[in-house]
């Protein structure tokens, strides 16, 4: 089991879309991310995913779903948001596995909330991580 973060990296705040178990909350806790909400812990069971996503901005959370199109759709409008871990449609066990994988890679960041301003992290057990800016930048 990986090590808790330390205080100086307490900075990453997560929302579990409805999708992903509500147990992971205490997981992520355990691992040292104790800001880390679902929306049954915000009376916000079985809300539209734009209501999640308006949350998530003016919490400044990093949303983790394993229904990424449609929160890519709507966090493609927004000019800034803290990110979005998509994870495919796989048994729970196996999400909480490449949210592991995902937490790894981002604590090799200096700075993991940083890294994830506008950015999505694409998880697989097959294709690893692939992290792209959304929306994505304009290019030369």
């Amino acid at each position: 089991m990986a090590e808790p973060r330390s205080q100086q990296d307490a900075g990453m705040k997560f929302l579990l879309d409805e999708c992903i178990s509500h147990a992971f909350v205490q997981r992520l806790a355990a691992r040292g991310y104790p800001d880390s909400v679902h929306p049954i812990n915000l009376g916000l069971r079985t809300a539209d995913d734009h209501v999640l996503v308006r949350r998530a901005l003016e919490q400044d959370r990093t949303i983790i779903t394993a229904n990424a199109d449609d929160f890519r759709n709507l966090l493609m409008r927004q000019p800034i948001h803290a990110g979005l871990i998509a994870l495919p449609n796989v048994q729970r066990e196996q999400s909480w596995r490449l949210i592991e994988v995902a937490l790894a890679f981002l604590e090799l960041r200096l700075s993991p909330s940083d890294f994830m301003v506008n950015r999505v992290l694409e998880v697989s057990a097959s294709e690893g991580i692939r992290p792209y800016l959304l929306p994505e930048t304009d290019r030369p």
